[in-house]
């Protein structure tokens, strides 16, 4: 049987991950963008996520990608230097595979070893499958904003979802780059998340 592998992403994923990503645009209100960005456009996100340090990961079988997940910054201010935002993406093969909880595990894993201490998804209300999912990722409600877009002919909310990831330190230290942690560690901790994968083809 296949089995799924996550990975870094790289300069070379980003046309798999914007076909991914173009039915949310064009078919929901999960994301609120009103076209699907070029490739160029894409590509230039995933450079600058990672080069501000943060994780992008995707999942893939047989070399072909199901997903991809990535954290990027709360805020622009420096007091918001220790939250992340959080997004996962799935391909409609990939749903009840449990890709995304191995993606999100992996990701948090990451976040909390650079140092980041919260974590906050953003999710479309109504959107219960997400809020679903996120509650069983251990986030909670924080904030509704109701009405704040405009999408599709309708007015729709948007939920601030919270995770912690630590007991916020007395005196943080800045999070460090994603690219700094230990290369053996990572692996060790995709490849831990990737058989959540596995555990769930053998349940079915």
């Amino acid at each position: 049987m296949p089995e799924i592998t996550l990975r870094p992403a790289r300069d070379a994923d980003a046309d798999a991950m914007l076909r991914v990503y173009a039915p949310y645009v064009t078919d929901t209100t999960a994301s609120w963008e009103y076209e699907p960005p070029s490739r160029a456009e894409f590509a230039r996100r995933l450079r600058e996520h990672r080069d501000a340090g943060f994780p992008w990961l995707v999942a893939e079988e047989n070399g072909v990608v199901l997903g991809y997940a990535y954290a990027g910054p709360l805020g622009g201010r420096r007091g918001f230097d220790w939250d992340a935002e959080v997004t996962v993406y799935l391909d409609a093969a990939a749903h009840r595979r449990h890709i995304g909880t191995a993606l999100y595990t992996a990701l948090l894993a990451l976040l909390a070893a650079q140092g980041y201490v919260n974590c906050y998804a953003l999710i479309t209300d109504p959107n219960p499958a997400s809020a679903a999912f996120h509650r069983r990722m251990g986030f909670a409600e924080a904030a509704l904003l109701p009405c704040s877009g405009y999408k599709h002919g309708r007015w729709i909310g948007l939920f601030y979802y919270h995770k912690a990831l630590c007991v916020p330190p007395e005196r943080p230290s800045p999070p460090i780059p994603a690219t700094t942690l230990d290369g053996v560690w990572v692996a060790q901790r995709l490849q831990s998340a990737a058989r959540l994968c596995a555990q769930a083809e053998d349940a079915r």
